[in-house]
């Protein structure tokens, strides 16, 4: 049987370009088929991370772990953490999508992703409570929402505001150099211990940089009784 399609029919737009989204059922696809949310130009331009990867932080071209992972096992000893995993590569298109769904508000954009990150978690993390990563006040002030809790809410999964951020940052973390984000002192306190105690706790961020936030923000569940500690990405820049 060929794929001679069933049935075409206009469905919602992408949530990209705003194209008008075409979709075709056939007979291969007619029981596994979902919802799209960008149009097929769109999603061709997802840069996806592919082929060999750093086990713990997931930095493209490593086989083996990588030297800034290395250098955090020396300064941090990281006993409990697990590795970070995540879906997509920083390039142009990326940092223009991200752009729009953290600096202007268009917080729906982030959908387009919601189904890789359910598979991520099921095929790595499954179990774990995820956890997102808190803005700063100051930071929740101006976006009027946080981008770690919708990808979260997006895994279907209850997920724990276990984590608090004062104000007091030094700029904002897209402005800051390498160095920069690695000294900066993120002072993450932990407001529900009961609830991650004894517990594996995946901590949910949009990108992975240096890993400073999410290194930091593990050991501070660590010391109130998390068990292990992991992250869950969208962006690994």
């Amino acid at each position: 049987m060929n794929e001679t399609s069933l049935l075409s029919f206009a469905r919602g737009y992408c949530l990209s370009c705003r194209e008008r989204l075409q979709t075709s059922w056939t007979y291969n696809n007619l029981f596994a088929w979902r919802e799209a949310k960008l149009c097929d130009t769109c999603a061709g331009q997802l840069p996806a991370i592919t082929g060999p990867v750093c086990p713990e932080c997931s930095a493209p071209g490593h086989v083996d772990v990588c030297s800034d992972c290395l250098s955090w096992r020396r300064h941090t000893g990281d006993k409990g953490w697990m590795k970070n995993v995540s879906l997509f590569h920083y390039d142009d298109w990326m940092q223009a999508w991200t752009a729009r769904w953290k600096f202007r508000g268009d917080a729906v954009m982030a959908a387009a992703f919601y189904h890789d990150l359910r598979r991520v978690y099921r095929q790595h993390f499954r179990g774990f409570v995820p956890v997102p990563v808190p803005l700063a006040p100051v930071r929740m002030q101006e976006r009027r929402f946080n981008q770690a809790e919708v990808l979260a809410a997006a895994l279907k999964v209850p997920y724990v505001l276990a984590l608090e951020r004062p104000d007091g940052e030094v700029g904002k973390q897209s402005k800051q150099t390498k160095r920069e984000r690695l000294q900066t002192v993120r002072g993450f306190t932990v407001a529900a211990p009961d609830q991650i105690s004894g517990r594996n706790v995946l901590l949910i961020d949009d990108i992975y940089t240096t890993g400073a936030t999410v290194r930091e923000a593990a050991q501070v569940l660590e010391a109130a009784g998390a068990s292990l500690t992991a992250s869950l990405t969208l962006i690994r820049a």
